[in-house]
């Protein structure tokens, strides 16, 4: 891992409780939103490991929804993001598992969301200190630090959604 200040240690300005659980999630939920172009219609959240465990005491389901909606870390309002998202009449469901079959690590998360006719694939992992990383794309495996700069276009071209992605996520 490549640390570009004291500030990716020390981790981003952020609603607690957890930078794990909580502002390392919601970076996951905001490439998802980022990806797909705004917020989706419909997403699948399955948490695997300690968030599972854990999602609702560190406010990890808030987390996520949050950055689905395209909140930052520091916004007050992922207290509220699951009302907020009702409201929006974004479609959520949560699924909690064990050992994440796909990436090792036990705060792991696979996101399918869906916005206009695209449907996206993501997985992610929050590594701590706020840090966290995309792992898959539609079941294309990679290592993006999303505490990093990246080119969105570039990525978004090269991991458009593709049919035989479909089993990864345990569809058809």
């Amino acid at each position: 891992m490549v640390y570009d200040s004291c500030f990716d240690i020390i981790g981003p300005i952020m609603v607690g409780p957890s930078s794990s659980h909580t502002a390392g999630v919601v970076s996951i939920g905001k490439f998802v939103h980022d990806f797909l172009g705004g917020e989706p219609e419909a997403a699948h959240i399955v948490f695997y490991d300690s968030f599972s465990e854990t999602y609702k005491g560190h406010g990890t389901d808030k987390a996520v929804i949050g950055g689905l909606l395209g909140m930052d870390t520091d916004d007050k309002r992922i207290r509220e993001a699951i009302e907020l998202a009702a409201r929006r009449k974004v479609a959520l469901t949560f699924e909690c598992q064990g050992d994440c079959p796909y990436y090792d690590h036990p705060n792991t998360v696979l996101i399918t969301a869906t916005r206009a006719n695209a449907t996206a694939i993501i997985g992610g992992v929050s590594i701590g200190g706020g840090i966290s990383k995309i792992f898959s794309i539609n079941g294309c495996e990679l290592d993006l630090p999303l505490n990093l700069a990246y080119e969105l276009e570039a990525i978004r071209t090269k991991y458009e959604e593709k049919p035989r992605y479909v089993a990864y996520a345990g569809g058809a």
